[in-house]
Parts: structure tokens; C-alpha cells; sequence
């Protein structure tokens, strides 16, 4: 009958027990690695966004890309148009090129301003359309406005998207608003395509298509 090595045996247990605590020490190390750098980085995250230096997000990036892609068309169309069909209208009550541009600057401001940022000193946006008599003054006022709303939603913090707010007789977010800025845009991008049409002006954009 063969005799046990208690030796070999408790020797072996020791070692096996080493290794269990051992592998248990590094898996629980590297737990505790993986919650402290997420610590570190939501405070890191939140630091910024107090200071509103939060990046900006995907859904920010790419609304940023179509809106400057449609207001670009816009200002295009805008600069296109001769300054002697600025005061064309399709229709008696309807706006005219001029007043159209400078109802899409108008908006703007007010968009900006329900998103936070005031309409700037000595900007009159309510009666944008008919205090401005130029071309030149006309398309100034639509640049400069495109850039003070675009101001407004990178100054947005994460948390203020889903913000509940007021605007234009409608509730909803600030997030929703953002879009309405970008269809705006849209919309009266169309409108000028279709006014720069009917008096024999070709979109920029379309002229070696054509």
C-alpha cells in the first residue's frame, strides 16, 4: 500500500491557494481600475460641461454639416439675385425677396434667443423686414444671423437638449427647436429657388448642370 506525501500534498494546496488568490487580487485590480477611469471621466465630462466646453455630439456635428450645406445655398441664391428684383413678389401679400431673406435673419434671432442666447444689442428682429432697404444690407443681416444661431446651439449643453421650453406658441424641446432652425432654413431656401426661377435667375449651384 502506497503511503500519501502529506508534504507534497499540503505543499500543493498552498500553491493552488496562491493561485486562486493570486488571479481573484487582479481581477479585482482591474474592476477597480475600470471604475475609477470611468470616475475620472465622468467628472472630467461634467467639469466640461459645467464650464460649457462639452464636445459636441454626433447629432450636433451632423445637423451643423446640413445646416451650413442649406444656409450656404441660401446665401448663394441670395448674392445671385440681381439687387433691382429685390422688391419682386409673386403676389399682392406676399413677401418679396428682400423681405423674404430678411424674414429667414428675423427667425434666426428669435430661434437663438428661445435657445438661450439674447438677440444682440441693436438688432431690431421684429422689424427686421422693413427697416432693412439694400441688397448688401440684406444678405449682411442673413449672415450674420446664420452665425448667431449656429453660436447658440454650440453653446448648448448636453443636459440643455431635452430642455422643456416655450416658442412660437408651441412647447417642446430645445433639441425640437434645433430642427425647426434647420427646416426653416430649408424652407425658404426653396422659396428663393423658386423666386430666383420665375425671374430667369439660375441657382449657382446648378449653373454647369445646365
Amino acid at each position: 500500500m502506497q503511503i500519501p506525501n502529506n508534504g507534497a500534498v499540503w505543499h500543493n494546496g498552498i500553491i493552488r491557494s496562491l493561485v486562486i488568490l493570486s488571479l481573484i487580487f487582479s481581477v479585482s485590480m482591474m474592476a477597480q481600475d475600470k471604475m475609477a477611469k470611468e470616475k475620472m471621466d465622468k467628472m472630467a465630462q461634467d467639469k466640461m460641461a459645467e464650464a460649457g466646453m462639452a464636445k459636441s455630439g454626433p447629432m450636433e456635428e451632423d445637423f451643423m454639416k446640413l445646416y451650413g450645406f442649406t444656409s450656404g445655398k441660401m446665401v448663394q441664391l441670395a448674392e445671385a439675385i440681381p439687387a433691382e428684383k429685390y422688391d419682386w413678389r409673386p403676389a399682392d401679400g406676399v413677401r418679396s425677396v428682400k423681405e423674404s431673406v430678411l424674414h429667414a435673419a428675423a427667425a434666426n434671432y428669435f430661434m437663438a434667443n428661445f435657445l438661450g442666447t439674447p438677440i444682440p444689442e441693436g438688432v431690431d428682429a421684429r422689424n427686421l423686414e422693413k427697416s432693412v432697404e439694400s441688397k448688401d444690407d440684406a444678405i449682411a443681416a442673413l449672415k450674420a444671423s446664420m452665425e448667431h444661431v449656429k453660436g447658440a446651439i454650440a453653446s448648448l449643453k448636453p443636459g440643455d437638449w431635452n430642455t422643456e421650453i416655450e416658442f412660437f406658441g408651441m412647447s417642446g424641446t430645445k433639441r425640437f427647436l434645433v430642427f425647426i432652425v434647420g427646416d426653416h432654413a430649408a424652407e425658404h431656401l426653396g422659396q428663393l429657388i423658386a423666386y430666383a426661377r420665375m425671374n430667369g435667375v439660375t441657382p449657382p449651384w446648378s449653373k454647369k448642370a445646365e
